[in-house]
């Protein structure tokens, strides 16, 4: 499973990590639905440090029928990163919503991004509509590309 959540999670990040530097801090199935939590070396001034992308996923054979990543956190030293993902988690499963962590854990969603799950990309919002690329600006105002 970690090698197939691996390309997802890393993402541009691929060609410079390895598998090997990823951490499971979280992982909980509930029914088909699999909750999982990586750490990842952070490039940071400061030694020792990480983040982490938290997410759920429904596993296929070949697959996920589903793959949403909920948040990303913010660098944290190595020994603390699994506090922060378990506590932000376990609220996030209460009904806490995650803004109200915004300002001390949390990177991703910030209040001008999503997830989108059909695209497996976080997007940004601008003004009323969500633009995610030059193409789809042009196709907007009607202009072929």
């Amino acid at each position: 499973m970690r090698k197939r959540l691996y390309p997802l999670i890393a993402g541009a990040h691929a060609q410079r990590d390895s598998i090997e530097s990823y951490r499971w801090e979280l992982w909980e199935q509930r029914g088909e639905t699999l909750y999982f939590g990586l750490s990842r070396p952070a490039r940071s001034l400061y030694p020792n440090r990480c983040e982490a992308v938290v997410g759920r996923c429904i596993p296929r054979d070949t697959g996920f029928a589903y793959y949403e990543e909920l948040f990303w956190t913010y660098r944290f030293p190595k020994d603390t990163i699994r506090a922060v993902i378990n506590g932000v988690f376990s609220a996030w499963r209460k009904g806490t919503p995650l803004d109200s962590f915004q300002e001390e854990f949390i990177s991703f969603p910030d209040p001008y991004s999503f997830y989108d799950v059909r695209l497996r990309r976080w997007r940004r919002v601008i003004g009323s509509d969500t633009i995610s690329d030059e193409r789809e600006l042009w196709e907007r105002r009607g202009v072929s590309k």
